[in-house]
């Protein structure tokens, strides 16, 4: 059994290998076949990479070509838009020049148009050209008879300036080469002696050598010059003329002469003379009539005192021991008497206040206006009591004068501005200050009764008074010793006010220097 089957695998081995052997032989066959597919497969490679090559070379070539074609056509586009760009510049052009030609063709038409006119005009002026000819011809005649009229007229001049004035005329120098016979009269110097001098001739030595320099640099300069000159004539006699020196100027605006025209003035200097020693005089006078005045009026002042002491004792005496036995009548007689002479006593102060202002010499002091008004409104509102004013007092300037008579103003002013507003509802006094070239000016403002401007020139006058004396009671001094105070400290002293609507005193005073 054994045998068999190794017999049966013997003969399936063998069908085996025939098996294998003919599959060898199939793959042999395949592999032949394949071989000569490899070999087809790669000579077709080989056709293929030569091709390859060739088709890698023309491609090349053709991006090579393609890129020229491609520079080509940037080129192209670059000169299209070139084109394009000039074309549209040559239709603007073309548009701009068809528009020129149609603006050159109607200003064409207008150049015809006015030359049609122009030609017209230009008739029209060979006309007018004509007619201005002949006008020329006649105005040629009567510009020459107008030249000898104007000859004659300046000849007239002339002789009316010969006739009614001084007459010279120097040259640049100041040298004499025209005098007229009034020249001669008053100079007592003949035409050949004045001509070929200067002024000098007749120079009375009465002006300074800066008044004849400034002169001579107004003329020079082509300015006229005025001025009233003192000569002397050739007898030693001495003369004054007005005198107007007018020169006369060449093309550069240079003097080349001169002419002075004068008149004489000599009675008129005379006057003048006469007039300022009578004035002298006169001051003199009135200082000296001042001076008597005040000492008149300091004795005087004096004697009355006691005899009106004695009325007022009198009076008071009277009343005490018999005013049961008076009636009513007699009660005002006396009270009357007693007022007036209170009144009278008042008065005789003032004027003795007044008087010694005259005498008196100024202590002049830097004065703190400040603190000095602010004391007086003090003591004022203490004294009205219950009627008390409002005063409104601003910053105030300090200044120079006498403690004691500037004082004596502001109570006066203060008082009166006090007086003049008691009987308002509300009365105010308003003060204040301002600076004003080199000087300080003060005033006094309040709400009271005020004045009529057109009697404010009496206001600072002796025994002047605007208001009657039963209404606002007053001597008419206190503004009158203002004046003379301010006066003498070289201030002025003004007021402006309106009936029932107050009044404002001013006074002016050097500013302080500190």
């Amino acid at each position: 059994m054994k045998r068999i089957f190794e017999s049966s695998e013997l003969v399936q081995a063998k069908k085996e290998l025939v098996f294998h052997k003919k599959e060898k032989e199939d793959r042999e066959d395949e592999l032949m076949i394949a071989n000569k597919e490899l070999a087809f497969q790669n000579e077709e490679k080989d056709n293929r990479a030569a091709e390859l090559v060739i088709a890698n070379k023309e491609l090349a070539f053709q991006n090579k070509e393609k890129e020229k074609r491609a520079a080509e056509l940037l080129i192209a586009n670059k000169e299209l838009a070139f084109q394009n760009e000039e074309k549209d510049n040559r239709a603007a052009e073309l548009i701009v020049a068809n528009k020129e030609l149609a603006f050159q063709n109607k200003e064409k038409e207008n150049r015809a148009a006015e030359l049609v006119i122009a030609n017209k005009e230009l008739a029209f002026q060979n006309k007018e050209k004509e007619k201005r000819a002949a006008e020329l011809i006649i105005a040629n005649k009567e510009l020459a008879f107008q030249k000898n009229e104007n000859l004659k007229e300046i000849s007239d001049y002339k002789y009316a300036l010969d006739e009614a004035s001084i007459l010279a005329i120097t040259n640049q120098k100041g040298i004499i080469t025209y005098a007229n016979q009034n020249f001669c009269r008053i100079s007592k110097y003949t035409v050949d002696e004045l001509i070929g001098q200067d002024h000098r001739i007749i120079n009375s030595g009465y002006h300074s050598k800066e008044f004849i320099r400034n002169m001579w640099v107004s003329i020079g300069n082509g300015n006229v010059w005025r001025d009233d000159i003192k000569n002397k004539a050739k007898d030693g006699s001495i003369y004054w003329v007005d005198t107007t020196i007018v020169p006369f100027l060449n093309a550069l605006g240079k003097p080349y002469q001169y002419v002075a025209i004068r008149s004489d003035i000599t009675e008129k200097k005379l006057a003048e003379e006469e007039i300022r020693i009578l004035h002298e005089g006169l001051e003199q006078r009135v200082k000296d009539r001042t001076e008597e005045l005040e000492s008149f009026s300091y004795s005087v002042s004096h004697d009355l005192r006691a005899p009106l002491r004695a009325i007022n004792g009198y009076a008071e005496m009277l009343k005490e021991g018999h005013e049961t036995q008076f009636d009513e009548e007699t009660t005002r007689i006396v009270n009357n008497i007693m007022n007036n002479a209170t009144r009278m006593g008042q008065l005789i102060d003032d004027l003795l206040a007044f008087s010694r202002l005259g005498r008196k010499e100024l202590v002049m002091l830097n004065i703190p206006m400040n603190e000095m008004v602010t004391n007086l409104c003090r003591e004022i509102n203490l004294e009205q009591g219950k009627k008390a004013i409002r005063f409104e007092i601003n910053e105030l300037q300090s200044a120079s004068g006498d403690f004691v008579a500037i004082k004596q103003v502001w109570v006066n002013l203060i008082s009166n501005a006090v007086k003049f507003s008691s009987l308002t509802k509300d009365p105010i006094v308003e003060i204040g200050s301002a600076k004003k070239e080199g000087e300080v000016v003060y005033f006094i403002k309040d709400n009271g009764a005020g004045f009529d401007m057109r009697y404010s020139n009496k206001l600072f006058g002796v025994f002047q008074r605007l208001h009657s004396n039963t209404k606002f009671e007053g001597t008419g001094v206190g503004l009158a010793i203002v004046h003379r105070i301010i006066t003498k400290h070289g201030g002025k002293v003004w007021a402006e006010g309106k009936v029932n609507e107050g009044a404002t005193f001013y006074f002016s005073l050097p500013q302080n220097q500190q």
